[in-house]
């Protein structure tokens, strides 16, 4: 597949699966050092618990191999996970617990949400890391909507790789977008060229990032506060990058 150096299109990394709102490969973009997101290597989604068994098999031969659920038990037991093959890894690893939805509920911007996700669950950052770090394989992250826990992860990673921030905001706006297209009756009501304007003008995912450089001194810094070690950040940018 050819390689992406700037924006594209939902139709570039869309798998249109029976059964699946939305999954979306994270490959093909430009690192700061002239290297690219290695395709059939991250996906993104949300709503996995319909998919079909052909649907689930169209993911294997894909080439994922670790699934890993970012969804609170209780999300868990409503919507269980489907994937009955022994040739997929599956990790349920909540980046928040039910406790904290009163308090996020109370949050009304990303920058907000994510200074919580950073101070107060660092070490569940971590441990997703570590997971990815362990298996080595191609793999696929999905919450219980595709867009705040999934969205602050594939950020983090995309950072990890060198992403420029520019391109993870336009990557996390694609998404959004996707998520928001997914619905019937919120895609009467949009349009999509509008709608992509809109999002990709908002610099509300700079704001993590600006955080981090303000706190931490970056993102390496900020991993090496909740005690990821450089080897582990080394081969996670071995895994993602060409």
């Amino acid at each position: 597949m050819k390689q992406l150096n700037n924006f594209q299109g939902l139709s570039k990394r869309r798998l249109q699966l029976t059964g699946c709102l939305s999954l979306l490969d994270v490959g093909g973009y430009a690192t700061s050092n002239g290297k690219f997101i290695r395709w059939r290597t991250l996906l993104r989604g949300y709503s996995l618990h319909r998919l079909s068994p052909a649907s689930q098999q169209a993911i294997i031969e894909y080439g994922v191999k670790t699934i890993i659920d970012l969804r609170t038990p209780l999300d868990v037991n409503r919507e269980p996970y489907v994937f009955k093959s022994s040739e997929v890894r599956y990790f349920n690893l909540p980046l928040l617990e039910e406790k904290n939805f009163p308090e996020l509920r109370e949050k009304k911007t990303l920058l907000e949400f994510a200074h919580f996700m950073f101070e107060e669950r660092g070490q569940q950052i971590k441990e997703i890391l570590e997971v990815i770090t362990t298996n080595q394989t191609a793999f696929l992250i999905y919450g219980a909507s595709g867009k705040d826990r999934t969205g602050i992860i594939i950020a983090l990673l995309l950072a990890i790789a060198q992403v420029p921030v520019t391109t993870i905001a336009q990557d996390y706006f694609l998404s959004e977008k996707d998520i928001a297209l997914s619905y019937p009756t919120i895609q009467l009501q949009i349009d999509r060229e509008e709608l992509a304007q809109k999002l990709l003008s908002s610099k509300s995912i700079m704001s993590p990032f600006i955080y981090l450089d303000e706190h931490y001194g970056g993102i390496n810094g900020y991993l090496q506060a909740i005690g990821v070690n450089q080897e582990t950040i080394e081969h996670l940018q071995t895994i993602l990058v060409n």
